[in-house]
């Protein structure tokens, strides 16, 4: 009579098999992996330019003028390539306009930090703020314009217009990849 089972030669075979069939899986789910985080990574980036950049165009919008220079508690902001000073009207507790009486905000490069700080006026209803909205900032550069047509780039307070270049940079794998993007904004009442 014979026995059923399986010899030892069928239980390499399929031992073999089953091994080739676990390492296929291994790489495609590794090589899956890889794809979402960097296609993740891309999509943050891009979020975190793209509302990076739409706080600054907003603020652009609020603001009556730019100031070459303003030193608040210690520290000195200039209007320049990497860093800008915004004049803002303040507001009441409405959110009414005050007449004659200025709120500032600063956009600057700190590190690889992009930094934005709101300096107040004591009459106004606006909060002192220091936020950080992106940190990984490879290069921030300002260019200011007047309103001919073409434009013509002029010193920070004659400017009407301000443009923004935002270059990300974040680490991809081994190496880092960068995102590049630009906006432009008219100030108030311009």
């Amino acid at each position: 009579m014979r026995q059923k089972g399986l010899t030892l030669i069928e239980l390499f075979v399929a031992m073999g098999i089953a091994s080739v069939v676990g390492v296929l899986l291994l790489v495609i789910i590794v090589s899956s992996a890889g794809v979402f985080y960097k296609e993740s990574s891309k999509l943050t980036e891009g979020l975190n330019i793209n509302d990076t950049l739409s706080k600054v165009r907003e603020t652009i919008k609020q603001s009556s003028a730019i100031i070459v220079l303003l030193t608040q508690g210690g520290d000195t902001y200039t209007s320049g390539a990497t860093e800008i000073v915004f004049k803002v009207p303040a507001i009441d507790s409405s959110n009414n306009i005050l007449a004659n009486t200025f709120d500032y905000f600063v956009f600057f490069l700190d590190s690889n930090k992009l930094r934005f700080r709101t300096f107040p006026d004591a009459l106004s209803f606006r909060k002192a703020q220091d936020q950080i909205f992106s940190t990984s900032v490879d290069s921030l550069h300002f260019q200011y314009y007047d309103l001919a047509n073409p434009p013509v780039e002029v010193i920070p307070i004659n400017a009407a217009k301000v443009k923004i270049t935002l270059t990300l940079k974040q680490k991809n794998g081994l190496n880092y990849e960068k995102t590049t993007a630009t906006s432009e904004a008219n100030l108030r009442n311009l």
